[in-house]
């Protein structure tokens, strides 16, 4: 596993979080640019089931790295996502399956968890700024 930097478990996983919300965007705009396309198949860009198991049980409990050699535990990440192709209940006649209602909705929920996403992040940063500058003085 490489190493998590200065943001640490936490800060890799939003980063991770924050990359695979961005290719679910971009997925969701090619299904859209491809709406009018005979024989096009939708897809997904389905994250959330691997994402939670790249973490530690809610129960469980903390644990600290007391020397390098030990294994990290928490996040374990990064993740990929995983494509596939989606079908519709109801097919269109030239069997294209994007239905624009439901990628207008997953687009405007999938913006919102990445704005999410990037101001917890960028609250990570901006705390560690913080005390970076109040240790300096």
């Amino acid at each position: 596993m490489a190493e998590l930097g200065l943001l640490g478990a936490a800060g890799a996983f939003k980063a991770n979080l924050l990359d695979l919300r961005q290719q679910r965007q971009e997925v969701i705009a090619s299904n859209v640019a491809n709406a009018d396309t005979p024989g096009y198949k939708a897809r997904r860009l389905e994250f959330e089931d691997v994402l939670k198991e790249s973490l530690p049980p809610r129960d469980a409990l903390p644990m600290a790295r007391t020397a390098p050699g030990h294994f990290p535990v928490g996040y374990t990440g990064p993740v990929e996502g995983e494509l596939q192709e989606v079908e519709t209940p109801i097919p269109k006649g030239d069997g294209n399956s994007v239905d624009m209602e439901q990628e207008m909705a997953r687009q405007s929920a999938n913006q919102l968890l990445y704005n999410y996403a990037a101001q917890s992040l960028s609250g990570q940063i901006g705390t560690m700024r913080m005390l970076i500058d109040g240790n300096a003085r």
